[in-house]
């Protein structure tokens, strides 16, 4: 497995974010308030803009010739990043992607210069919640402007 920046393979980047959204989408109205207030469409027609060099990153983790996951770190502010869009294909699964897909970011992170990285979750990414748990990020009040109510909130301090 090797993780790669995505720079030169946007069609694969989009391609994944589009595919986890469908997914989650289909958990109900309150990820589609959320994708909504994100301007997800906007974000996808121009991903460079807010992931990109030298305060953003887009990776994508092939396993051989294959595309098997994703993670974007953006940034906010001179003080905090979010990682955002972490995503592994279900048959990629158990293979410690998304454990390599998160320690790069948290690593470029400081490299950066970044204080916090933050993130907004649901509780019914309880996997997910439980890997940002086991690398140190702690629930924190709501940070940003997204409006779905049972959104959770966490931040790593670096």
């Amino acid at each position: 497995m090797e993780i790669v920046l995505a720079y030169d393979k946007p069609n694969e980047f989009f391609e994944l974010v589009t595919e986890y959204t469908n997914i989650i989408l289909q958990q109900g109205e309150d990820v589609k308030v959320c994708l909504s207030s994100q301007r997800l469409d906007d974000e996808l027609a121009d991903m460079e803009k807010k992931y990109g060099l030298p305060y953003g990153r887009m990776y994508l983790a092939m396993v051989g010739n294959k595309v098997a996951g994703c993670v974007a770190l953006t940034r906010n502010n001179n003080d905090y990043c979010e990682i955002k869009r972490l995503y592994v294909r279900p048959y990629f699964r158990g293979l410690h992607i998304s454990k390599a897909l998160t320690e790069r970011v948290i690593n470029d992170a400081k490299s950066i210069g970044y204080k916090y990285m933050r993130l907004d979750t649901f509780p019914f990414m309880s996997t997910a919640i439980k890997l940002y748990e086991k690398y140190g990020f702690y629930r924190i009040d709501r940070y940003n402007d997204n409006p779905a109510k049972t959104a959770i909130f966490m931040q790593l301090d670096l």
